[in-house]
C-alpha cells in the first residue's frame, strides 16, 4: 500500500471515529420543502431581535417563521419557490412576538377566580366585566351572608375566595365564620391562596384534632383551634379536599379554557403552570395534555412540576426525577415540561413572606415554606440532574436563603447557563441583586406588587421598602435577565398593564410614582413580556422574537405602544393573537355554550 493510500485510510478512520458513518446520517438535501406558506402583512412587526428590529411582512409555513422583510418583494426568494397566500388581516396593525405571562397557574388560578369572591380588588373575568372588589370588612361579610343564603341544600359546603389580610387589617377566625353559618361548612381561601379559614362546623365534621402537627395552624388563648390555617401546608390541608368537583376532567378543562380566553383577550400566547402536581401528580398531566396539545387551543404552556408534590408522591428524589424525565420526554411545541419548582418563604398578599431585618412593623417576621437549612439539600439532586430551578422567593430574608443555596450549589457542582430563577422577587437589597448577576441567576418579578400594595404597605414595612417593591430598574441596570408576570389572580393577566406599571410604578391612587429609581424604559418593559420572558423560561429558542425558524406566535395590537403615553399603554386594544400561523381574533372570544 502506498503512503498516500495509508494516509487516506488513516484519515478516514479518524473521521469515522469523530463523525461516524456518514451514510447513516440524513441527507439534508432530501428534506421536504414547505408545500404552502402564508405571508402576513402588517403596518409593523416589532421583532425583538436588535439585529433586525422591524419588518412589514413575515412568511410562515408549518407553524414556523420562514422569512421576514420590509415588503413582500423582499420575500421573493421564498414566494417564487413555494406556493404562497398573502394574509392581509393584520394590515394596519402593530405586531409583536407573542406576549408571555411567565408565572401563572392555569388550573389553580381559574378555580379561585371562579369561586364566590370577596377580594378587595377587582377580579378580571374572561367573559364580561371584572368582579368588583369589596370596599371594607362589612361589605365582605355581607357578600358572604348572601352567598350562604343562596345555597338551597343545607349540607352543601360554602367555599369563598379572596379575603384580603392587608386590606382588611386582620385574619379571619372560626368565630367570624360561625356568624355566616353554624350548620354548614364555611371555608374561606384568602386572596394570596396561601391561607385558609374555617368555621366550627368544618373542625367538627372533619374531626380536625386540636393537637394537629401542621405548621401554621392557629389556636386561641385557650389552646383551641381558632379556624386559621396559615401558609401553604396548612391551607392545603383544609382547602384541597373541597376541590374534588373542580378537578373532574370536564370541569377542570372548562376552567382552564376560561383562563385561556382571559389570557388570549389580553394578547398572551404562552403561559405557565408553576406548580404542576399541586392537586394531583397523576391526573394533572393528562388534563394539561388534553387542553394544550389540542391544535385548536390558542395558547402554549410551559409546565413546571412542583417538587414537593412529586417528592411526596414518589418518596425519593431519584424516583421523582425519573417521573419528571418521563413528562419532559413527552414535551411538544404546545406543552413544554421544563425544570422544577421550589418554595422558600410564604405569601406576599397574606403578609407571611420573610421581609428580613427589621421585619414587619408589628413585630412579626413571616413564615418559611422551606426552612433555609433544608433548601440546598432539596434542590441539589435536581441541580445535579441539570434541571432548571425555579424558586418562589419574595422577601429579603428569602433572597438571602435562596442566594446562599445557589452559591453553595455553584461551589460544589458548577453549572453554566443554568437560569436559576428567583420567582416573584418582591424585595431585595442592592447587594442581593448584584449577587444574582454574579451567580448567573435570572429574575421573574411580580410587577403588580407595587401597584397592589405600594400605598398601603408603608404601615406594614415602612415607606421606603413599600415603594421599592418589585425592583425592576435595579435588576435591569445590573444586567440580570428579568421578566415580569401576573401570578393571576394576584395580579391581572394584562401584559400591557404590566408595561405601564413597569414604566410608571403607580399605586392604586394612580397619582404618584412609587420608587422612581425602579422604573424601566418602554423597550425594556416590552422585552420583559417577549424575548426576556422566553429567556427566563428557557424557551427562547422557540418563542420570544420574530426570527426564521421560530414558532409563528404573534400578538396583534390596534396601536403602537411607542406612540402612546406610558399611562395609556395599558388601554391599547388587543386585536388578537396568532399561534403557529393560526389567527385568533379577540372579537371571536365568547363564553362556551
Amino acid at each position: 500500500m502506498s503512503h498516500k493510500g495509508m494516509l487516506t485510510a488513516a484519515t478516514a478512520a479518524i473521521l469515522f471515529a469523530f463523525y461516524g458513518d456518514a451514510s447513516a446520517h440524513e441527507d439534508i438535501s432530501a428534506r421536504p420543502r414547505c408545500a404552502k406558506q402564508t405571508v402576513f402583512v402588517a403596518k409593523k412587526f416589532y421583532t425583538m431581535n436588535p439585529g433586525r428590529p422591524e419588518a412589514k411582512a413575515v412568511a410562515v409555513c408549518d407553524g414556523r417563521i420562514v422569512s421576514l422583510g420590509d415588503s413582500i418583494d423582499e420575500l421573493k426568494p421564498w414566494t417564487n419557490a413555494v406556493e404562497t397566500t398573502v394574509d392581509r388581516r393584520l394590515e394596519g396593525k402593530i405586531v409583536f412576538p407573542g406576549f408571555i405571562d411567565a408565572h401563572q397557574h392555569p388550573l389553580l388560578g381559574a378555580i379561585t377566580s371562579n369561586l364566590p369572591a370577596i377580594a378587595a380588588l377587582n377580579t378580571p373575568q374572561a367573559y364580561g366585566p371584572d368582579i368588583k372588589g369589596v370596599a371594607n370588612e362589612a361589605e365582605a361579610f355581607d357578600r358572604m351572608r348572601r352567598y350562604e343564603a343562596a345555597l338551597k341544600d343545607p349540607s352543601t359546603p360554602l367555599l369563598i375566595w379572596g379575603w384580603d389580610v392587608p386590606a382588611m387589617g386582620r385574619h379571619l377566625t372560626r368565630q367570624d365564620l360561625d356568624k355566616i353559618s353554624t350548620t354548614r361548612q364555611v371555608l374561606v381561601w384568602d386572596a394570596s391562596q396561601h391561607h385558609g379559614y374555617v368555621n366550627s362546623v368544618v373542625i367538627k365534621q372533619r374531626n380536625i384534632p386540636n393537637d394537629i402537627k401542621i405548621p401554621g395552624v392557629g389556636r386561641d388563648d385557650k389552646g383551641e383551634l381558632n379556624g386559621q390555617f396559615l401558609g401553604v401546608p396548612a391551607a392545603s390541608y383544609v382547602i384541597v379536599p373541597m376541590l374534588a368537583d373542580k378537578l373532574r376532567p370536564a370541569e377542570a378543562t372548562r376552567l382552564m379554557r376560561w383562563l385561556i380566553d382571559l389570557n388570549r383577550s389580553n394578547g398572551i400566547t404562552l403561559t405557565t403552570d408553576h406548580s404542576v402536581g399541586i392537586f394531583s401528580v397523576d391526573s394533572e398531566p393528562a388534563l394539561l395534555n388534553a387542553v394544550f396539545n389540542n391544535p385548536n387551543t390558542p395558547q402554549r404552556l410551559v409546565a413546571i412540576p412542583a417538587m414537593h408534590s412529586f417528592l411526596a408522591k414518589y418518596g425519593s428524589a431519584d424516583k421523582a426525577i425519573a417521573a419528571v424525565h418521563e413528562l419532559q420526554a413527552k414535551s411538544t411545541d404546545r406543552l413544554i415540561y421544563r425544570g422544577i419548582k421550589f418554595f422558600t418563604d410564604d405569601s406576599f398578599n397574606g403578609l407571611t413572606f420573610k421581609p428580613g431585618a427589621p421585619g414587619y412593623i408589628d413585630g412579626t417576621s413571616g413564615l418559611w415554606v422551606t426552612p433555609p437549612e433544608k433548601l440546598k439539600g432539596l434542590i441539589e439532586p435536581w441541580w445535579r440532574d441539570g434541571q432548571q430551578i425555579f424558586v418562589h422567593s419574595i422577601g429579603v430574608e428569602a433572597q438571602d436563603a435562596t442566594i446562599e443555596a445557589l452559591r453553595s450549589l455553584q461551589s460544589t457542582a458548577p453549572r453554566f447557563d443554568h437560569r436559576f430563577s428567583f420567582e416573584h422577587f418582591g424585595m431585595a437589597r442592592y447587594d442581593q441583586i448584584r449577587a444574582l448577576r454574579a451567580l448567573g441567576a435570572v429574575a421573574n418579578v411580580n410587577v403588580y406588587y407595587v401597584w397592589l400594595r405600594g400605598e398601603t404597605y408603608p404601615k406594614v414595612l415602612g415607606t421606603d421598602r413599600a415603594q421599592d417593591l418589585s425592583p425592576l430598574g435595579t435588576l435591569v441596570r445590573e444586567g440580570v435577565p428579568t421578566t415580569f408576570h401576573s401570578d393571576y389572580p394576584i395580579g391581572p393577566p394584562r401584559p400591557l398593564f404590566g408595561v405601564t406599571l413597569a414604566m410608571t410604578r403607580t399605586g392604586q391612587s394612580g397619582t404618584k410614582t412609587l420608587g422612581a429609581g425602579q422604573t424601566v424604559t418602554l423597550d425594556q418593559a416590552l422585552r420583559m413580556i417577549t424575548i426576556d420572558a422566553a429567556f427566563v423560561l428557557g424557551v427562547d429558542d422557540k418563542v420570544g422574537s420574530t426570527e426564521p425558524g421560530k414558532l409563528a406566535d404573534f400578538t396583534v395590537l390596534e396601536r403602537d405602544p411607542h406612540d402612546a403615553r406610558p399611562a395609556a399603554i395599558k388601554d391599547i386594544k388587543v386585536w388578537g393573537t396568532v399561534i403557529g400561523g393560526q389567527v385568533f381574533p379577540a372579537s371571536e372570544i365568547k363564553p362556551p355554550r
